[in-house]
């Protein structure tokens, strides 16, 4: 974000190239393609994509209801109707869930196009933040999610904005008792996290925002401890 009252317009533009990209994917697919599994535990494509589709309609839900100054659940049902409607989407044809995922997105997109500086600010329930901390939340559902449906999307086809984007959210899954140095070897990050004993871990600022995010690099990363160390929970 450049300042607290609105999102910059190429944060917004960012969100939706994401978007079209995710769509992009499914160019050619057929429904033996969206029935097999991804790296997620338990989850098949259809359940990333009915994911990333229910993502985009509770984060509409949340500006909409923030507009009524209304504080609602994320997900309509809590987290167990999340899981549920997950579960019961991913059987879905991919037609269907191409639809859903192209209907939400495009609210979503519309919704924010109608919100003034104010309606930024407004409370949401998502984070206990606002409706504007949902736009890089959003961000990091569809390039993040992009890359598990396994299709062509690498980390290395993030932005870069994106990846030290990434890089800055994450850093709350640094370990305890280290001090985590991330050195980026095609750009100038470093970042140093916590205290204790220091652990270097090196790589392209891509490939270091993939581990953070817990996804497969696209080249090697090195390390002054021998093995990486294990991340803390998503934050």
């Amino acid at each position: 974000m450049t300042d607290a009252q609105t999102p910059p317009q190429e944060l917004l533009e960012q969100v939706s190239r994401a978007h079209a990209r995710v769509l992009g994917l499914l160019d050619g697919r057929d429904d033996g393609w969206v029935r097999a599994d991804t790296a997620l535990p338990g989850w098949t494509r259809g359940h990333v994509l009915k994911h990333l589709a229910d993502n985009a309609r509770a984060l509409d839900r949340q500006a909409r209801f923030a507009l009524q100054d209304r504080l609602v659940d994320v997900y309509d049902g809590g987290p167990e109707g999340r899981d549920l409607s997950i579960e019961q989407g991913a059987s879905l044809p991919l037609a269907r869930l191409r639809e859903e995922l192209e209907s939400a997105q495009q609210d979503l997109e519309d919704t924010w196009a109608l919100l003034t500086a104010e309606d930024w600010r407004r409370p949401v329930s998502f984070r206990n933040a606002t409706v504007l901390d949902t736009v890089p939340a959003r961000w990091r559902e569809a390039e993040i999610h992009a890359v598990d449906l396994a299709s062509g999307c690498r980390p290395r086809d993030w932005p870069l904005p994106f990846a030290l984007h990434a890089l800055d959210f994450l850093s709350a899954r640094a370990p305890e008792g280290v001090r985590l140095v991330l050195r980026a070897t095609d750009h100038d990050f470093a970042e140093a996290l916590g205290t204790g004993a220091t652990v270097e871990v090196s790589g392209t600022v891509r490939d270091l925002a993939a581990w953070t995010a817990g996804r497969s690099t696209d080249g090697p990363l090195h390390t002054s401890a021998g093995e990486l160390p294990e991340l803390g929970p998503w934050p």
